[in-house]
């Protein structure tokens, strides 16, 4: 690939000599004037700059000042040409970014291997950048399916399928997306995207809990609910294991495991398997667990059908005596409340494919 050079002058003379020693081996656009370069830059954005300082209206400095305030050109290399000998422009210049500098009159060899060598620089940079980006991809791809593996086995273990993981984790995108925007102090852009992307393991635990009583066909005694409830502690623990043994003990599974654990936590303090209310459930949790009762509600179990869209709001609303509404925290009922249309939109398409 042929790198572009756009070279800036006032005066077409030095402009014309400067593309005479370029022109061989690069691209090279020309502006004479740094009002014109800046709109260059925007609609091109050249490999380098070579960019004169004293010129009328904006000068080099300007331009450069401009371009790292602009994230779509500040990365692109300057070497400032100029007639000026002073050290503090040099200097100056150099503060602001320049990579280098030539003094007229200049040496076009030197002129040539100046810009060969910081072009070189640059593109093995940007072949290093584009090596880290697939590479965090791979990653980043290779940690979702271990996430969705991990959860389809957890789901299956009680005749799931994955449909039921898919659409909670809708569901919690929809409510994650409204908390972070109404309140990012809360839940910033990094935390929502954990929280997206952890919901599907909340019912990791479930793994533990034997056949007998995870597929129990009647009602639970209460020592087997008792047992289901710690479906929570035995997650939170696999995660905890988990995380040890792929990042020595580093946060990378936090949100993970604040879902796993607290999911089934109430505000009102009612819930398991520690009973924490209020903000001492963490945020996430608080937004799968209206997540997750939603798509509950809305789904057929053996035990019971699937409600209508109406119905289950009202459930989650009002309550019906087994859910209440103040078992949600206000911030998460408020964002229900909000995307409620998004709710309904999305579980009716979610039916259509069953």
């Amino acid at each position: 690939m042929v790198n572009t050079v756009l070279v800036v002058d006032d005066s077409k003379e030095n402009v014309d000599g400067l593309r005479s020693i370029l022109d061989n081996e690069y691209k090279v656009m020309v502006a004479l004037g740094g009002e014109k370069a800046l709109e260059i830059m925007e609609k091109h954005k050249p490999d380098m700059v070579l960019l004169d300082v004293y010129m009328p209206g904006l000068n080099g400095m300007d331009v450069l000042e401009r371009m790292r305030d602009n994230p779509a050109l500040e990365n692109i290399p300057v070497i400032f040409i100029t007639g000026a000998s002073d050290s503090y422009n040099e200097k100056r210049g150099l503060m602001l970014g320049a990579v280098d500098y030539i003094s007229k009159p200049y040496d076009a060899d030197v002129v040539a291997i100046k810009v060969r060598n910081h072009l070189a620089n640059k593109n093995n940079r940007d072949n290093l950048e584009r090596l880290v980006e697939i590479r965090t991809q791979a990653l980043s791809d290779s940690h979702k399916a271990v996430i969705l593996g991990m959860s389809l086995l957890a789901e299956g273990r009680d005749g799931g399928t994955g449909a039921h993981i898919q659409r909670m984790q809708k569901y919690t995108e929809i409510l994650a997306k409204y908390i972070n925007k109404k309140h990012p102090q809360m839940l910033s852009e990094s935390e929502m995207k954990k929280t997206v992307l952890y919901a599907p393991l909340h019912d990791i635990g479930k793994v533990c809990i034997s056949d007998s009583i995870l597929l129990k066909p009647g009602k639970l005694t209460q020592e087997e609910y008792e047992t289901i409830k710690y479906h929570t502690v035995f997650g939170t623990k696999v995660l905890r294991e988990t995380q040890h043994l792929l990042t020595m003990g580093n946060s990378t599974l936090r949100v993970a495991m604040e879902i796993c654990e607290g999911h089934h936590e109430k505000y009102d303090g009612s819930g398991y398997p520690n009973g924490l209310a209020g903000e001492d459930i963490p945020i996430s949790a608080r937004i799968v667990a209206l997540a997750d009762i939603y798509d509950a509600l809305t789904s057929a179990r053996e035990y019971k059908p699937a409600f209508s869209h109406k119905a289950s709001f009202d459930i989650i609303v009002n309550g019906d005596g087994r859910t209440l509404p103040q078992h949600f925290a206000p911030e998460v009922m408020d964002a229900f409340l909000a995307c409620v249309d998004d709710f309904e939109d999305y579980m009716l398409k979610a039916r259509e494919l069953l």
